[in-house]
């Protein structure tokens, strides 16, 4: 059995090591294989609009990601506070800058198609609501952030902002690179239609 990124940091954090010691540098395209075949945006015709829609927005949020590995960062999670808030378009949209650049990052899309985190030399993985409505438990905040280096916080542009979150996650050991505004539309209840 062999552990990824994601496992290594679970266990150094349980371990109370901190930071994860890297395991392979960022970038060294001749001693590392090829990095993961990148989501095209052409099949996602989503990211592919907001690639070109909004190229510095893009650059600014992966300049901020690639400080963080650079610094010693393995996983960094991107998380919400709802469903259908724009989190994995976040996360294929950046690995794909990212790898424009060079960089050796996987995916969650890459990892459910096989390939191994460890081939990479990060992680950006879409870590799903962590600041559900209601009052915000730091204890169920530590335990869904475990393994996770930096976060990127993802939020509705109609939804309002909570400075509680970013104090929260740095509380826990994360720290927080920035926060996205998406103006996905909230998920219909039930299948209706608007």
């Amino acid at each position: 059995m062999t552990a990824d990124l994601l496992d290594m940091a679970f266990l150094a954090r349980v371990a109370g090591r901190l930071p994860v010691e890297p395991v392979a540098p960022l970038r060294e395209p001749d001693a590392r294989p090829a990095a993961p075949e990148p989501v095209s945006p052409a099949h996602d015709p989503v990211v592919s609009r907001l690639l070109e829609a909004f190229p510095e927005a893009w650059a600014r949020l992966a300049d901020r990601v690639e400080a963080a590995f650079s610094s010693g960062s393995r996983v960094v999670c991107v998380a919400g506070r709802s469903r259908g808030e724009g989190r994995s378009t976040v996360v294929c949209g950046l690995a794909h800058v990212l790898r424009a650049r060079g960089c050796f990052v996987a995916c969650h899309e890459d990892m459910a198609s096989g390939v191994a985190a460890a081939d990479a030399g990060a992680v950006i993985v879409d870590a799903g609501i962590w600041f559900p409505h209601g009052p915000l438990h730091l204890g169920r905040l530590a335990h869904a952030a475990l393994g996770c280096d930096a976060a990127v916080l993802v939020r509705r542009a109609a939804s309002a902002t909570c400075p509680g979150h970013a104090t929260a996650l740095e509380a826990v050991g994360v720290h927080v690179l920035g926060e996205v505004l998406t103006f996905a539309d909230p998920p219909i209840p039930d299948g209706g239609s608007r």
